[in-house]
């Protein structure tokens, strides 16, 4: 590979910077090759490709070269034709026929080539500083190459006066021209194109394959038909069924009251009990065990109905807050932390009341103590209705669309999907209508446990409203709110997450971490 071409795959997407010395990233012939076999043949899962520029510009064309040696009265042509004319038309060609989707992100100059590699680009995103230029003219040369790129993408007038003028255009511009789809500020592009890298790295691969097959080919005869040969590839792969869900650590197992309960223990240190939401099982917390079990010894206990854990009889909330103390009393857990999200954190209060100071600290996330009413009927309703009309995967699916950032990982996507596609229907309704219509509003006075109240900004499940009767009623409690985070914030942002609770956890630890306060 070129030494001024960076790459570097974030998650899925090819990141490709021209990164020259001198900040004017011209292409040479080399790089000009390299970059054509890198797009031509991106790594193995590639989704998409990202073109930027480090330094002052994105692309100032194409670096000097001197003239083939010709014999007195050999024609030029052809050597002009095979030398200079076929590389870059095959840089264009590799970036129109791409299998992915193919951005730049642009600052500063884009010039003759670099002009042309945005032209030919899928979507680009444009500092407002930046300027296009198509000056061959003022060299006395006719911009033909760069012309090919620009014909199918911008009107002819626009063509004209970028190349009869010679004059740069600014980004205002060359968004009217259609040469860009966005203008930002100088200081949101870094982060523009962040978050088209995330966005890109949470879509279905063949959605996105889908969406390049149509922009490349459109210009056919019979886009209609393309139009639905796309559609019927990209939904075909949706309905597939999701794989079986394979859990990441081994499972260890105790008979409770006649159900088989499954739970992880892994890690050493003070011990945190970990309790999953509907629908989802101990792998909820995949993303943030290896932040907690470097200091702490991790138990997260698969529900009644989840995961490993059978459900033989009609559930109950009582008898599960009950396998969280079996088990802990099981392995035996004098005082531990306590973390519940959603349908968890209404087992953790009913475990905290239960178990008072054994429990050392707890942590109710995307929790509530009470979610009747009309609001809540239609959406059960709702529910309901899909689950009739859905297969459990294809419901899984949805759920997941609806419920995790738009920027949450696809991989990460697909597996929550396992999950919850692994329950029965009438399981998942017969439960979520026991978490909807659940209250522990009475017991949150009975609770002395310190306590964080810990939402998610983008949380449509359980807004700050909802939760707030946490934060009210438990004596004590404090509130945190996770920025850029849904309702299962531990899978939207792991990291951060993983922080707040180490954070809140080494307040009631002895120095050292070893174990629990009294």
């Amino acid at each position: 590979m070129h030494e001024n071409l960076l790459l570097t795959m974030k998650g899925h997407v090819l990141h490709i910077a021209l990164n020259s010395a001198d900040g004017r990233n011209e292409l040479d012939d080399a790089m000009t090759r390299a970059l054509t076999e890198v797009i031509s043949d991106p790594p193995e899962c590639t989704v998409a490709i990202v073109l930027s520029g480090e330094g002052e510009n994105f692309c100032t064309g194409r670096a000097s070269s001197p003239p083939p040696a010709l014999s007195p009265m050999e024609d030029p042509r052809p050597a002009i034709k095979e030398r200079g004319a076929v590389p870059i038309l095959a840089l264009y060609e590799a970036i129109r026929s791409s299998a992915v989707p193919v951005a730049c992100f642009v600052k500063g100059l884009a010039s003759g080539m670099g002009c042309a590699i945005v032209a030919a680009s899928d979507y680009a995103v444009a500092d407002v500083r930046s300027q296009f230029e198509a000056n061959e003219l003022e060299k006395q040369f006719a911009p033909a190459l760069l012309m090919s790129v620009l014909i199918s993408r911008v009107h002819v007038k626009a063509i004209s006066r970028l190349v009869l003028t010679g004059r740069p255009i600014d980004a205002t511009t060359a968004l009217e021209y259609g040469l860009i789809g966005e203008i930002v500020a100088p200081w949101e592009l870094d982060n523009a194109q962040d978050d088209f890298i995330a966005f890109m790295n949470s879509r279905a691969p063949q959605a996105l394959l889908g969406i390049k097959t149509f922009l490349r080919e459109s210009a056919g005869p019979d886009s209609s038909k393309l139009a639905a040969d796309v559609l019927a590839e990209s939904i075909a792969a949706r309905l597939d069924v999701t794989a079986p869900f394979a859990p990441s650590h081994d499972k260890r197992f105790l008979s409770v009251d006649g159900e088989r309960i499954a739970y992880i223990d892994i890690g050493n240190g003070p011990a945190v009990v970990l309790l999953h939401s509907l629908g989802t099982s101990s792998a909820l917390w995949d993303d943030i065990l290896p932040a907690l079990t470097a200091n702490y010894r991790v138990v997260a206990i698969d529900a009644r109905g989840h995961g490993d854990s059978t459900k033989r009889s009609a559930w109950n909330a009582d008898a599960v807050a009950s396998d969280v103390v079996a088990v802990t009393g099981a392995i035996g857990l004098d005082r531990f932390g306590l973390v519940g999200i959603s349908m968890g954190g209404l087992t953790a209060i009913r475990v905290a009341a239960k178990l008072g100071r054994r429990v050392a600290v707890m942590v109710l996330s995307s929790a509530y103590a009470s979610v009747s009413g009309p609001t809540v009927a239609k959406r059960l309703a709702a529910t309901e209705g899909m689950l009739k009309k859905l297969p459990m995967h294809l419901f899984a699916r949805m759920y997941v669309e609806q419920t995790l950032h738009r920027n949450t990982a696809y991989p990460k996507r697909e597996r929550l999907a396992q999950q919850i596609a692994a329950i029965a229907s009438k399981d998942y309704l017969e439960i979520l209508h026991a978490i909807a219509t659940d209250d522990v509003s009475s017991l949150l006075c009975d609770i002395e446990v310190p306590t964080l109240v810990l939402n998610a900004e983008l949380d449509g499940s359980v807004p700050r409203t909802v939760s707030a009767q946490l934060t009210q009623g438990i004596h004590g409690a404090e509130e945190r709110t996770l920025r850029a985070a849904g309702h299962l914030a531990c899978v939207d942002a792991p990291d951060a997450y993983a922080d707040v609770l180490l954070s809140q956890f080494e307040q009631y630890t002895d120095e050292g971490g070893e174990v629990w306060r009294s």
